[in-house]
Formats: structure tokens, C-alpha cells, sequence
């Protein structure tokens, strides 16, 4: 039995991990605090509680917090095995697994490619796309950001470690100078301030990223640019629509990707084994026909 613990919207990331549990043939169950829930109201009952309740019912939880801390704190009251499926404006790491994963399933291993970022470097996805960079290295990392923008003190550390790595490090002020590389991950500049968005109600804000950071598909043309672009979804107005039907787009792929790298997550996790680096198990029925991520990734980012 798999519990969803969700307290922010989603939808990639709830849907992912509801359909990789069933294509395992596992039970899904939400365990948030909803409407028929006591969780927080006045006569209901406190979060230990509400946790050490749903442990008897679930082998395994999978947690989107809205509190950077909640995610450590309901491992900590658990016995059972705890996804991180964003905390806040802390990590994404499952989302980085998948990044990795999409990019090497069409392009091979990324240590022979470039890599740009264009998008707000305090977002959790970006933050877990440069921790997992470090453990595999592209040959070069170009930061496209705004010229005032400073870099948190986790994201400047995971860059010092690539280019200890070695790993080419540049930064930029405009998406047109990412088009020349191999990868191109783009979200939002603003993304740290709309992690709570639900599904069609977007503010006048989230329309409008400066042009110099909105990815068109003029743009790409016109630059002949081969770049394999992802993205984490939900797009607001950096990553145009007119992108859609080009070869270049793989954020849709992403999506499709995200269920193998799911399913590898939960089978491990809940067979209680960490990682060890390699596996030479007979995959569970049901696994889809692509090859799901090698065990040698998933140990380095299991974390």
C-alpha cells in the first residue's frame, strides 16, 4: 500500500507515482489532510498523530510538503520508507532523476554533454538537477539568468563542486545564447513564488518572463538550434507553445519517462534495500519497455 501525502497541488508528480504504484500492482491510497480528515481542525487531531496512524495502513509514503522541514520531520515519526516528492522551496529529487534519465535515454551519458539552466536557480527542481549534476558531470554548465540574480548558497556550493569536477562554467543573460548547447532545461524565472499554482489559475505575473529568458520557436529556428529542451512543468510563459511540435521538445517525454524512474524508486524502496550501485534483479511484471534507469544512477541520487 503506497499513502500520497500531498499539501500542495500537483499533478505530474501525484499522477506519476499513483500510476507506478499501480503498474507495480500496488494499492494507493491519499492519506492528506482532506476535506473528510481531522488533520488540523479543531477537533481533529496533531500531525504525529495523523502519521503514526497512517504507517499502520501504508508500507510506504510519498510526501509533497509545503515546509522545507516537514518532509525530514515525517520520516522521523515513521518507520516506513518516505519519498521526498518536493518539500517547499527545499528539493525535488525524483524530478532531477527523471531530467537525468530523459536526457540520456535520447542524447547518452550527460558527462559528454553541454547542459544550459534557465529558470529561478532557488527553484527545488533546479536545486536537485545541480546536486545530481555533480555525481555526473557534463563537460560544460551555462546559467542563464537575470544579471542581478544571486545564486543561494546551495546552488553556488553544487557549482563550485562541478567545476572541481571539471566542468566548463559559464553564465549568461539571454536564452538565445543557450541554443549552441546540447540540453536546455528551462522553467520560469519566477518559479519560487508560484510552487502552490493550481491547474488554470495563473496570475498576470506568471505570463510575462522577460523576453529575453521566453523560449519561441522562432527563435529556435532561426538559430538552427538542435537543442533537446525539457522542462518540469507546469510551463508559464518561458517556454512558448509555438516550441511544441518542434524535434527539440522533450518535456512531454519527460512526462512518459517519469513513470519507469517511479516505478524504479518505489520497487526498490519497497523491497527495503538501499542502493547499492548495481542490480542484477529480474524486474517486476509490468515493467514498461523502457529500460528503466540503471541502478548505478538511482544510488548516487537515492538521497
Amino acid at each position: 500500500m503506497v499513502g500520497l501525502f500531498f499539501e500542495q497541488e500537483s499533478t505530474r508528480t501525484r499522477i506519476g507515482f499513483d500510476v507506478a504504484a499501480s503498474k507495480l500492482g500496488h494499492h494507493v491510497v491519499d492519506v492528506s489532510a482532506t476535506p473528510g480528515s481531522r488533520l488540523g481542525k479543531a477537533q481533529g487531531e496533531d500531525f504525529e498523530d495523523h502519521i503514526r496512524t497512517i504507517q499502520e495502513y501504508c508500507d510506504l509514503i510519498v510526501a509533497r510538503t509545503e515546509h522545507v522541514s516537514t518532509v525530514e520531520e515525517l520520516s522521523r515519526l515513521t518507520h516506513r520508507p518516505v519519498i521526498n516528492g518536493g518539500n517547499g522551496i527545499g528539493e525535488h529529487p525524483t524530478q532531477a532523476l527523471i531530467d537525468l534519465f530523459t536526457i540520456e535515454q535520447r542524447l547518452g551519458d550527460v558527462r559528454g554533454l553541454s547542459v544550459a539552466m534557465s529558470c529561478d536557480p532557488t527553484a527545488r527542481h533546479a536545486l536537485s538537477f545541480m546536486k545530481l549534476l555533480v555525481l555526473r558531470p557534463p563537460r560544460r554548465l551555462t546559467l542563464c539568468l537575470a544579471p542581478d540574480t544571486v545564486l543561494s548558497n546551495v546552488a553556488a556550493a553544487a557549482i563550485d563542486d562541478l567545476r572541481a569536477k571539471g566542468a566548463a562554467i559559464d553564465r549568461v543573460d539571454d536564452i538565445e545564447a543557450t541554443l549552441g548547447h546540447d540540453v536546455l532545461s528551462i522553467q520560469t524565472q519566477k518559479a519560487a513564488g508560484i510552487i502552490s499554482g493550481r491547474i488554470g489559475d495563473m496570475s498576470a505575473d506568471q505570463h510575462h518572463d522577460d523576453d529575453r529568458f521566453r523560449l519561441t520557436a522562432d527563435k529556435i529556428i532561426r538559430s538552427r538550434s538542435k537543442v533537446m529542451i525539457i522542462n518540469p512543468l507546469p510551463r508559464h510563459s518561458e517556454t512558448d507553445k509555438s516550441c511544441d511540435s518542434l524535434p527539440n521538445a522533450a518535456y512531454f517525454e519527460q512526462v512518459r519517462l517519469s513513470i519507469p524512474v517511479r516505478m524504479a524508486v518505489l520497487h526498490r524502496m519497497l523491497a527495503g534495500r538501499r542502493w547499492a550501485g548495481r542490480s542484477h534483479s529480474r524486474l517486476p511484471a509490468g515493467w514498461p519497455e523502457t529500460s528503466p534507469p540503471s541502478s548505478s544512477l538511482l544510488s548516487q541520487s537515492a538521497n
